[in-house]
């Protein structure tokens, strides 16, 4: 009898101290649960991976288009929307948008690239440094008399490499159509040339092309008397640019057609902003080619902000 009494005790007082070990554990429990404000705190959830919280919005465009300018077209970038990649890094990336102008003469002469980054820094503001989140970073190069095959060289690859940019644009073509030997087959040639050698040095930026503004020929006649004419081969060359930028699925700003197409030329000289060599422009029409571009380069911006991927 006396055995079967202390095993009852012994089970009765197991369940007693395993019933309060219980409570104080739960009360333990519930205690760590609750914040120093005596407030129950959320369970804890992984936080998911943000994007940078730019607000971008659109911006007003201008248009800089002469009002006296005949037969002009609107002032917009064919396929604009092979530019998206170049908006994703400028909206989402969190760095600055690093965009790099190539050229000849037009663009050596300062005026028209540094009106493009006056426009485009006007609206997404310059980034002072790679460390920036945000901004533009414009840098350009051009050479007098050049042609796309001048840049088609090691060593000017080796120098745009090293700007690591996310969008180059090329504003050649004057040089390629001055002259009544102009080639398109040629010209189609040097361009494919040079464009295989920019994707391959840097093959996640996108490629813009530009076309010439248009120029005028001078034919040296008997007695060094002169005729100048409207040079024919404009339209042709504009044209070669335009079909290699779709066949290749680029961005083309058709410059010449914008202004005019064959009544380009007389628009910028009934303007006065060609130079008496009738091939170069003023620092006025320099810059008139500049504010147009970054115009178009924002319309698409505005475009890509409508349409979201």
């Amino acid at each position: 009898m006396n055995v079967n009494r202390n095993i009852k005790w012994v089970v009765a007082l197991t369940f007693v101290l395993g019933y309060v070990f219980s409570v104080m554990a739960g009360s333990e429990s519930s205690a760590r649960s609750k914040s120093a404000s005596g407030h129950q705190l959320e369970p804890i959830e992984e936080a998911e991976a943000e994007t940078p919280d730019t607000n971008w919005k659109a911006v007003d465009v201008e248009n800089s288009m002469p009002s006296s300018f005949s037969d002009c077209q609107p002032n917009v970038i064919n396929r604009a929307d092979t530019l998206s990649k170049v908006f994703d890094i400028l909206c989402k990336s969190g760095r600055p948008l690093r965009i790099l102008q190539l050229g000849d003469s037009h663009v050596a002469g300062d005026s028209y690239p540094q009106a493009v980054r006056e426009r485009l820094e006007a609206a997404w503001g310059k980034a002072e440094s790679e460390t920036d989140t945000t901004g533009v970073i414009f840098s350009y190069r051009g050479s007098n008399g050049a042609t796309t095959k001048r840049f088609a060289t090691a060593d000017w690859m080796r120098k745009i490499a090293a700007e690591s940019p996310d969008l180059i644009i090329l504003s050649f073509g004057t040089n390629e159509c001055h002259g009544m030997g102009y080639d398109e087959a040629q010209h189609h040639a040097q361009l494919q040339e040079f464009y295989d050698m920019l994707t391959e040095t840097c093959p996640d930026a996108v490629i813009m092309m530009t076309t010439p503004p248009g120029d005028y020929l001078t034919t040296r006649r008997k007695r060094r008397s002169r005729s100048t004419r409207a040079n024919p081969m404009n339209v042709r060359c504009a044209a070669e640019l335009e079909l290699f930028g779709k066949e290749n699925g680029l961005p083309v700003w058709d410059l010449y057609t914008i202004a005019g197409g064959t009544d380009a030329v007389r628009n910028w000289t009934s303007a006065n902003l060609m130079k008496p060599d009738r091939i170069h422009y003023t620092p006025e029409g320099y810059a008139l080619h500049g504010h147009l571009l970054g115009e178009a380069i924002l319309t698409a911006y505005n475009q890509y902000l409508n349409n979201p991927s």
